[in-house]
Formats: structure tokens, C-alpha cells, sequence
């Protein structure tokens, strides 16, 4: 088993970049998994999917697209999804979205062969607009990306507990500290506390890693870019890896060149084979 890699976008729109993939794909080696986010297409949309799962030969697609007509009905319900391409060389696995999941949030991919879950993230941008469940305004959407945080935690957790280590990456939308962001950190209510729940109850709990800020602990380097605003940016697009996983980590990069017409740039993050599979492979050779 040679290294293998986990490439993440926010392609601000699938329609926009889709030709663009094989390239893209190519260009990076062609790695095992390419998780997407914003994929912007409505769960009713036939052709639009037909051609997502279409995009790239070797790869199956596993998608989770928005079908909540209340909180998620602008753009005629085309927005937010989450899409996770996997190379069929990576043979067996078993990909879901968790019930809870109606805007296109999530999908969970496990690799049984690999002892890995690697979830494909969006998440919720939070702001002061209601929250809708079941009729009844529950909330905002402030207090939704703190419920989708939590349970999504809780899914992680369960993975965990069957023995799976994780690697759950996308785009958060939220900046960790004040190097991610320029020119600010919100520091105010109500981002503070989804900012404090995100490290304790979910990166400390679940003893995950930001594996880019391990590797590059001083590097100011930037994800998300407003548009026409260079100084408006923030790095909301990060890896979060079992601890035991962290030394097979040989690489975490943001391919600032490889943005297109997203306002987010892919980060790609590299792993080495456990020591039992480069064991196994030299025994083989000799």
C-alpha cells in the first residue's frame, strides 16, 4: 500500500467547476478521495446529478443534498450539499448520511480494509435568521450550527467506539484562532461559544487534530477569500484526524492556485500506510 490522500473543496457551486474536475483530479494524482461542499443541487434534480455521479471515471459518488424546503428553500432549494468521490481502487466501503442531515451536511464514508470514517463537512454558516422544525420556529441558525456540531460529534463518537479512526474535513465555517483570519476573529457572541463548543466538545472530546496547524503551527495561510476583498479571508476549510492517525500525516497544503471560480481554495492532506501494511509490502518484495 503506497501513501494515499484526501483532497477537500468548496466549489462555491458544482455547475461551475464539474468540467474541471477531471483536470484537477489529474493534476493531483488522482487521490483516493475528493470530498466537495456547496455542491448547490436540489435532490429532485435528475440530470444535475446524473452528471455529479458522472464527473469523474474511477470514482463512485456518495452525496448528501439538500431537501429541507423550509430552512434551505433560496435559490429554488439549489444549496449547500456535500458530495464524496472515492476511487474504486480503494475497494469496499460504506458511505450514509445521518437522519438528522436534511440540508446536504454530511456524508460519512467508511473504509473498513483501512480501520478509517472520513466525513465529508459542511458547515452551517450561523447567523440570526429562525430555525424551522416541524412548524415551529426552534431557534436560529446560530443555535443549528451548534446542534449540527453536536451531532455530528455524536456520530464521529460512534464510529469511534466500533473501532474506526477519523478523518472528518470540509469546510466548517468557523476560523479556529486568530491566525486563521484576517482582519479579526469574531470574538463576540454568539461565534465565541460555537467557536469554545467546536475545540472542547468536539475536536478535545473526540481527540482530534487540526493536522495543517500541527504541521505549520506559525503559517498565516487562508482558505475562504471574499471576493473583490483580499483582506477579507479566513482558513474555514481544515482536516480534524484521530490522534493516532497524526503520524502517518505526511503533508497538509492549501492549493491556493487551484481555486478556479470558488472563493474557497482545496486543501489536500497526505497519509503514509500503518507500519504493518510498508511491513507486509517489503515481505512481499523479498
Amino acid at each position: 500500500m503506497t501513501s494515499w490522500s484526501i483532497v477537500s473543496w468548496n466549489v462555491d457551486g458544482l455547475a461551475r467547476v464539474v468540467d474541471d474536475l477531471p483536470a484537477l483530479v489529474d493534476a493531483l494524482g488522482r487521490p483516493e478521495i475528493l470530498c466537495l461542499q456547496e455542491v448547490r443541487i436540489r435532490d429532485d434534480d435528475a440530470p444535475a446529478i446524473t452528471r455529479m455521479r458522472n464527473a469523474l471515471s474511477g470514482y463512485d459518488c456518495h452525496a448528501s443534498l439538500n431537501r429541507d424546503r423550509v430552512n434551505a428553500s433560496f435559490r429554488g432549494g439549489r444549496t449547500y450539499g456535500v458530495a464524496t468521490y472515492v476511487a474504486r481502487r480503494c475497494g469496499r466501503v460504506v458511505a450514509r448520511t445521518p437522519e438528522w442531515d436534511l440540508e446536504g451536511r454530511v456524508v460519512i464514508t467508511e473504509l473498513p480494509a483501512r480501520g478509517i470514517a472520513v466525513a465529508d463537512v459542511y458547515g452551517v454558516n450561523g447567523t440570526s435568521k429562525p430555525y424551522v422544525r416541524e412548524g415551529l420556529v426552534v431557534g436560529d441558525r446560530h443555535a443549528w450550527k451548534r446542534d449540527v456540531q453536536r451531532l455530528l460529534g455524536e456520530e464521529l463518537a460512534a464510529l469511534q467506539a466500533r473501532g474506526l479512526a477519523i478523518i472528518a474535513i470540509g469546510d466548517w465555517n468557523v476560523s479556529q484562532a486568530r491566525i486563521d483570519v484576517t482582519p479579526r476573529l469574531r470574538t463576540e457572541e454568539p461565534h465565541a461559544t460555537a467557536r469554545r463548543e467546536l475545540h472542547e466538545r468536539f475536536v478535545d472530546a473526540l481527540g482530534l487534530v487540526d493536522v495543517f496547524r500541527a504541521l505549520h503551527p506559525d503559517e498565516r495561510a487562508y482558505t475562504w477569500r471574499a471576493r473583490g476583498r483580499l483582506l477579507d479571508a479566513a482558513r474555514v476549510d481544515f482536516a480534524l484526524v484521530s490522534r493516532e492517525l497524526v503520524p502517518r500525516v505526511t503533508a497538509a497544503s492549501i492549493l491556493e492556485d487551484a481555486r478556479g471560480r470558488s472563493d474557497h481554495a482545496p486543501i489536500v492532506v497526505t497519509l503514509r500506510p500503518p507500519a504493518s501494511a510498508r511491513r507486509g509490502r517489503g515481505s512481499a518484495s523479498s
